[in-house]
């Protein structure tokens, strides 16, 4: 074994002919790229050579380089990731090979850093040796005097490593700039650095602008800000009060990150006349003293609105609170003042119960509660949102004023380009951005998921930042489809709650013909464009997918990533695929969302009657009108007769074609001919769903029945209004024999055979 120490050397013991073929790769990457592919060829070839001699591999007819890969990942030799490094330089190579004009040296670097994952994994395993491997470092020139390739040489290198290319280093010249465009971007970065990654970092979590401060509004957040319902009922509060010459406290109820603090700050900075008198209580639990709890300190704030005090004083307090803080307070046996008229007016508002409580006012008290206005609309259409729609935008926009889009141009105009500027142009589709919307609000529908601003945008960061960022040109055909939108969108679930249920929305996991079609059309076609033209509607899409485009094939794991980026990148930018394979189930929830809120009582009593219809399959049914009493298991089943009257006295209408505002389950109540006698039931997404695959036959489990406890409970209660006290059907399944036991007009039992 040689002691000289070259590119891949430390597989020399394991296959010479591969260590010897990596070394002049690297020697020829530089003069002749187009030569430097084809060993790299050769490399991979002897690597696949020495795994089916290491595993004693005797099968005939397996010749090709294709042929190879797809065996040893069929049969778990090599992992997906290493199958798709082979991929990668079976591709290139064969190009090279083919392509008399090919000589990209782009594509020569790739295949360097591809060539040392797959002698790492050789050597792990199968080297005898425990030696530590060397990191990978990009390729060094052989020594030259001809300048022209030590320009190359350099320029290479540095445009793969994320600088311009230029020859010439700029003077300093001032910046002449109006202040309006200065605080938009600031051109502060060293040359190479991305202004794009910079701006898009400030949408994490972990950024300073992440922190709410009610008493600071920074520029950046001034161009985030998105007016909304919430915001103009508050200012009507305000301007409202201004007028009285009393006492006033307004309480901002919420939860945590809902915005109450970007609220506030927004109008200290925007507004300030509107809150001019009075004094902001933005954490209503920071205590003024270390001695003080919650309680004392939030009862130090409100002394001056207890029974004892209230209207002595022209006192004005706004009050960000949160609702589990507020009902503690309220509930609070007090020892020197009293809040009745506090806690009767909370009381009045329905703030904690399961009507909708946006704001509402009374005498020196003003509430809204950020939790009853919702991030999303309901339309005849389905829903929509404003709000997260409104926030892409701001990002994404072609505008001068759009801090994001200049941060891109800068880039551009510098030749920075990384998968973060690639997916910034994918996501600039409007259709791209309203799928984007569309799978958040199926989040927050399906799995009621709370979604804050921060968190959303949070959340745009993640699918556009990948986790190890390089310039689109260091970037293999396989990691570019690995880092594009569709898979930071659906394959990173732990990153983030959003993500985690989205992940869940992934289009390659629902069941359609038209998904099936394109899977076929991939696996049996060998004009991949066709497919691809017919199925991705975006240009940025379709650029990702068309290097695999030609007379190449994929197998195994390498074919499935390929397919299922097809999938979703069709998905996100295909209106008429999408709607095709939409969820069903979903659909018509959201459609009855609509309809129970806006008032369609006709679609409500068909509602009605399709929950009737899941109760009498969840207990079963032996005949029209009647329903089970006891076990399946028993010997002979006895049922009842019962008889349900809806009722939609507890609905109540909105008949705009847009809601704002509205109940975000189904809510229907039944009773047995006595009003007072009503039961109410919840209906949301999960138990819609569960009891839409009872209506078609699915018969619920134990643990759906632990899951769907509202609905068991609520079983229990109507089950209560059957007749089983004057009548019982007995049912023997074994042979099919109804007995009925009633009581005759003299209150005697009569027992008799059902015909």
């Amino acid at each position: 074994m040689s002691e000289e120490k070259y590119f891949l050397s430390f597989i020399e013991h394991i296959n010479q002919v591969a260590s010897v073929n990596a070394k002049k790769m690297e020697e020829l990457i530089y003069e002749d790229p187009a030569s430097a592919i084809v060993k790299a060829r050769l490399f991979a070839e002897a690597i696949l050579n020495e795994v089916f001699a290491q595993e004693d591999i005797k099968v005939p007819y397996i010749s090709s380089l294709y042929d190879k890969i797809s065996y040893l990942a069929k049969e778990g030799y090599i992992t997906a990731e290493v199958q798709r490094d082979f991929d990668t330089v079976r591709f290139t190579g064969n190009k090279a090979a083919h392509d008399g004009s090919f000589n990209d040296i782009t594509a020569a670097f790739k295949l360097h850093k591809v060539m040392h994952n797959i002698a790492v994994w050789l050597y792990e395993v199968y080297s005898p040796e425990q030696l530590k491997i060397p990191a990978y470092e990009h390729p060094r020139p052989v020594q030259s005097n001809e300048t022209d390739i030590q320009e190359l040489v350099k320029a290479q290198v540095m445009q793969l490593i994320g600088f311009t290319n230029k020859d010439e280093v700029k003077k300093e010249e001032p910046i002449i700039e109006d202040v309006a465009e200065e605080s938009i971007l600031c051109k502060d970065l060293p040359e190479g650095e991305s202004y794009l990654l910079r701006e898009l970092k400030r949408l994490q979590d972990s950024s300073q602008e992440a922190i709410e401060n009610a008493n600071a509004f920074s520029q950046f957040k001034k161009y985030m800000h998105v007016e909304r319902k919430i915001q103009t009922d508050l200012e009507r509060i305000l301007i409202q009060n201004k007028e009285v010459d009393s006492s006033s406290l307004i309480l901002l109820c919420g939860s945590v990150g809902d915005g109450k603090s970007h609220l506030l700050a927004y109008l200290k900075e925007n507004k300030p006349e509107l809150l001019e008198g009075y004094q902001i209580f933005n954490d209503a639990t920071e205590s003024f003293s270390p001695n003080k709890n919650a309680m004392e300190t939030l009862e130090e704030i409100l002394q001056d609105f207890s029974d004892q005090s209230i209207g002595q004083l022209n006192k004005k307090v706004i009050l960000a609170i949160n609702m589990g803080v507020l009902h503690n307070f309220i509930t609070l046996d007090h020892q020197e003042f009293t809040y009745t008229a506090l806690n009767k007016f909370v009381d009045g508002s329905g703030l904690f119960s399961s009507s909708i409580t946006t704001c509402y006012s009374e005498d020196h008290f003003d509430l809204i509660s950020f939790g009853d206005y919702h991030s999303y609309e309901l339309t005849e259409k389905g829903p929509q949102s404003t709000f997260f729609l409104t926030l892409l935008n701001k990002i994404f926009n072609k505008e001068e004023e759009n801090p994001f889009y200049l941060a891109y141009q800068e880039d551009v105009n510098s030749n920075i380009r990384t998968m973060v500027h690639e997916n910034y142009e994918f996501i600039q589709e409007p259709y791209v951005q309203k799928q984007i919307v569309n799978l958040v609000i199926q989040t927050l529908v399906k799995f009621k998921l709370v979604i804050s601003a921060r968190a959303f945008l949070n959340f745009v960061a993640d699918i556009i930042i990948p986790d190890k960022l390089a310039v689109i040109k260091a970037l293999s055909e396989f990691e570019v489809l690995e880092q594009a939108v569709p898979s930071l969108m659906f394959k990173r679930k732990e990153r983030s709650p959003i993500l985690k249920y989205i992940h869940e929305l992934d289009p390659v996991h629902r069941r359609s013909s038209y998904i099936d079609q394109i899977i076929i059309d991939l696996s049996t076609l060998n004009e991949w464009d066709t497919v691809l033209n017919r199925c991705v509607a975006s240009g940025q899409g379709r650029g990702w997918l068309n290097p695999f485009i030609g007379e190449e094939k994929l197998d195994g794991p390498s074919f499935i990533g390929f397919s299922e980026t097809v999938i979703r990148i069709t998905y996100l930018t295909n209106e008429d695929f999408s709607q095709k394979i939409e969820d069903e189930t979903y659909h018509k929830y959201v459609n009855k969302l609509f309809d129970f809120n806006s008032g369609n009582k006709k679609e409500i009593k068909v509602f009605y009657e399709e929950i009737k219809e899941a109760l009498f399959k969840w207990k079963r049914s032996p005949k029209k009108g009647y329903i089970y009493l006891n076990k399946p298991s028993d010997k002979y089943r006895l049922a009842q007769q019962l008889n349900l009257r809806p009722s939609i006295d507890h609905l109540k209408f909105n008949q705009n074609d847009v809601l704002e505002s509205f109940k975000a389950s189904l809510v229907l109540a039944y009773h047995n001919g006595d009003i007072k006698n009503t039961i109410e039931l919840d209906i949301d997404y999960q138990l819609y769903n569960l009891l839409v695959k009872v209506c078609r036959g699915y018969c619920p489990n134990k643990k759906d029945e632990e899951d769907a406890i509202k609905f068991t409970e609520f079983v229990e209660k109507i089950m209560k209004f059957g007749e089983k006290e004057n009548e019982l059907l007995i049912h023997f399944p074994n042979d099919s024999r109804f007995y009925k036991l009633n009581r005759d007009d003299f209150g005697a039992f009569v027992f008799e055979r059902e015909q």
